[in-house]
């Protein structure tokens, strides 16, 4: 079952390395890199296997920002298949989230907020202009104020932060959001202990994503490799939920 399907996050390596350009502006670079490791991590799993498939990286100044591999299609396959709409991204990376979104034919316009005109100009050597894709070049927690259906910040580096909830109250003052998500969002929530979500308002959104993709992430038969978030770190992200989401 999507997303967990090795064939389909395959052809969407391999479509994307197809498509993306390599090559480098200022302090960032699209690399191809061959996958060695013995293990494959996937959202919220980690296992020993290989893809058998090199993989697109951009690598920023000091790290990895974005790789069109297993965690980066599986961890975004929600929030596309339920995206409709006016949706705003924060984030461009690669631009895979915008490009799966603009196929949709029930998603209208995409509104990307993009810092680094770097990566921009780096996408903009793999993909043709997109009536429907529209890339702003400043800081997003500056941007002029809009209405969207659907909003997504991708900007926590494939890892969960507090910061999620700090963003969360800000983006939701400077614009009027009808379902908010984050990356990540799933495997916060399926890391809950049950005993403290259960005092806290969660929006139906988020609770039938999780359990759709718990439903894929258990047929698959991944369960078994699931990686549990840090329990402190859960508690306080959703302590700090727990104020702006009861208000």
């Amino acid at each position: 079952m999507k997303p967990y399907d090795e064939i389909y996050v395959k052809k969407k390596i391999e479509e994307y390395n197809n498509l993306i350009s390599l090559g480098r502006i200022g302090n960032f670079e699209i690399k191809k890199v061959n996958n060695n490791s013995e293990y494959i991590d996937g959202y919220m799993y980690r296992k020993k296997g290989k893809i058998n498939t090199s993989v697109i990286e951009l690598h920023g100044p000091n790290n990895i920002w974005m790789r069109i591999s297993p965690i980066e299609i599986e961890s975004s396959y929600m929030f596309i298949k339920h995206a409709k709409g006016k949706v705003g991204i924060v984030g461009l990376g690669l631009g895979f989230v915008a490009q799966e979104l603009a196929k949709k034919i029930d998603v209208d316009e995409i509104v990307v907020y993009e810092i680094e005109k770097d990566v921009i100009d780096l996408y903009n050597l793999s993909f043709k202009e997109n009536e429907k894709i529209k890339i702003i070049n400043e800081n997003a927690f500056e941007a002029e104020g809009q209405s969207f259906d659907y909003f997504f910040v991708d900007i926590y580096e494939y890892k969960l932060d507090y910061k999620v909830v700090e963003d969360y109250k800000k983006f939701n003052a400077l614009h009027n959001i009808n379902e908010y998500l984050f990356w990540g969002m799933e495997h916060f929530l399926l890391s809950c202990r049950y005993e403290e979500i259960v005092w806290v308002y969660v929006p139906e959104l988020w609770m039938e994503m999780s359990k759709k993709i718990f439903s894929a992430l258990q047929e698959a038969e991944l369960l078994k490799h699931y990686k549990q978030l840090d329990e402190k770190l859960v508690s306080r992200v959703l302590s700090g939920f727990k104020v702006l989401l009861d208000e």
